[in-house]
């Protein structure tokens, strides 16, 4: 089969949820001998949306990578939408097309796939909350499947995207909660959908030590992924148990403070965050809106236990499925999860080990992406006959 992935950014040194699975899918269609072309934008940075990358085609894992430039982009009204949405947890309808059309938007992108769609079998696009990826499934919806990566957050409850989910030919969810979401709260009906996961490539280190030490944060440092909260909890419980600390890997503006209790290594490469899994008490994951998180999945590969957030049901889905981890409410529940994974260093272990289990039998991209192209071909077919 022929694929095209529109996905706002890609490149090897992007560390989002979304930018990893759209990476990921794509080497594994090849693998599987599927054509893929990735079609993106020029920007790098999904704060500035400046055109940073050169426009045309490059290779990246031996695929063509087709680059375009951003050229619409608002961002004084996008922000004063964002402000207003996050302040009421609503717009009106003319405010939610505004957010829309205020984003960042490639119209060559556009233009190119209105052109070029029909000589694919099937348009992939994510994720959900970014105009480029609206302006781009419109032009061929009946032939794109679009993987949203939806988080229960104000922008999902939009007009426009319960219309995107209700007009592509196919919807693939990460997990049974994110569809629960589109069915149950956003009341979206939905043509074809399915329950797909997320592949996860992650290589452990090669010593996995049972003797854990500190709590790990991976990820993006941002407010939409609760990491101020996450940072004053450390700081309350290291004055309560000086023996606590957190490192950090990621990039982004919220950086740790100046503290005994952190350590901040910025953006790491894999090897570094294998050995900081294997290290690790918890991979913390703190944020209340996810559709999968990678980063707990390459945690438990590596061994490390889970401690996630119980007001985000799809992490909390994934530690009941796995029995691989702890969910906290609050901090009397983290600082209690806290000393009980330090007080029982082999149950902790056999969390790690359970979820490395979990992700071994369900988060293969060999059987996630066979899945895949044998259901896009009953969609398509549908569609068809």
């Amino acid at each position: 089969m022929k694929f095209a992935i529109v996905t706002p950014r890609y490149g090897a040194d992007l560390g989002g949820g979304a930018e990893m699975l759209a990476r990921g899918l794509a080497r594994e269609l090849a693998r599987q001998s599927h054509t893929v072309e990735i079609w993106t934008s020029c920007a790098r940075d999904h704060y500035t949306w400046q055109n940073e990358l050169p426009p045309g085609v490059s290779v990246l894992d031996d695929l063509p990578v087709l680059r375009f430039p951003i050229d619409r982009w608002l961002p004084n009204v996008r922000a004063r939408l964002d402000t207003r949405l996050h302040a009421y947890h609503q717009l009106d309808r003319a405010d939610q097309y505004a957010w829309l059309e205020s984003g960042p938007i490639s119209s060559a992108l556009c233009r190119h796939l209105a052109i070029h769609a029909t000589a694919f079998d099937s348009i992939i696009a994510l994720p959900y909350a970014n105009p480029l990826v609206h302006a781009a499934v419109w032009m061929a919806p009946e032939r794109t499947v679009l993987w949203p990566c939806l988080h229960d957050e104000p922008y999902a409850y939009m007009e426009p995207v319960r219309l995107l989910l209700e007009s592509v030919a196919g919807v693939v969810f990460n997990s049974p909660e994110e569809q629960k979401l589109a069915s149950d709260k956003l009341a979206a009906t939905i043509v074809n959908q399915t329950i797909l996961g997320v592949g996860v490539e992650f290589t452990p280190a090669s010593t996995i030590t049972t003797a854990r030490q500190g709590l790990l944060y991976v990820g993006r440092l941002e407010g939409g992924k609760n990491v101020a909260l996450l940072y004053r909890y450390v700081r309350r419980l290291f004055t309560e148990d000086s023996d606590i600390s957190l490192t950090v890997a990621g990039s982004g503006p919220l950086r740790p403070p100046t503290h005994p209790a952190f350590r901040d290594l910025g953006f790491v490469d894999e090897a570094t965050k294998a050995v900081l899994y294997a290290d690790a008490l918890a991979l913390v994951q703190p944020s209340e809106n996810e559709s999968f998180s990678i980063v707990v999945m390459e945690g438990w590969l590596s061994g490390a236990p889970a401690l996630v957030n119980d007001s985000c049901a799809v992490t909390r889905g994934h530690v009941l499925r796995s029995c691989g981890g702890l969910a906290y409410q609050g901090y009397a529940d983290f600082a209690a999860a806290v000393r009980w994974l330090q007080a029982h260093p082999e149950l902790a272990n056999r969390m790690g080990i359970n979820g490395r289990r979990y992700v071994q039998a369900n988060y293969a991209w060999s059987t996630i992406v066979t899945r895949f192209t044998n259901i896009v071909t009953e969609w398509l077919g549908k569609q068809t006959s």
